[in-house]
């Protein structure tokens, strides 16, 4: 009997969760996963290291003066610490959206 019993009580849990999925769908409400957010950040600041490489002398010179690699450096980890803090994991983070 206490088998049965598991079995009634699983099978509810999982008609719930089902009932539950579907009536926020149907409001509106859903998850959406971001992926690659960390290989975008990494190509975003190669890219801006080999546009940087381009510049003629006197330019490069101008930037390692203002300290721009520091900056680009600085921009990029604030930009992976707030994805961290929003949920990063393993590349990819989940938000809740409303339409």
């Amino acid at each position: 009997m206490p088998l049965f019993a598991a079995a009634i009580v699983g099978a509810l849990i999982q008609i719930a969760g089902t009932l539950v999925g579907k009536v926020l769908l149907s409001l509106g409400i859903g998850y959406v996963t971001y992926t690659g957010v960390d290989t975008g950040i990494s190509w975003a600041k190669a890219q801006v290291v080999a546009n940087m490489s381009g510049l003629p002398a006197d330019a490069l010179q101008i930037v390692g003066v203002l300290k721009v690699g520091t900056a680009i450096s600085i921009l990029s980890s604030a930009l992976v610490a707030r994805a961290l803090l929003a949920g990063l994991t393993s590349g990819s983070f989940k938000r809740m959206v409303i339409k």
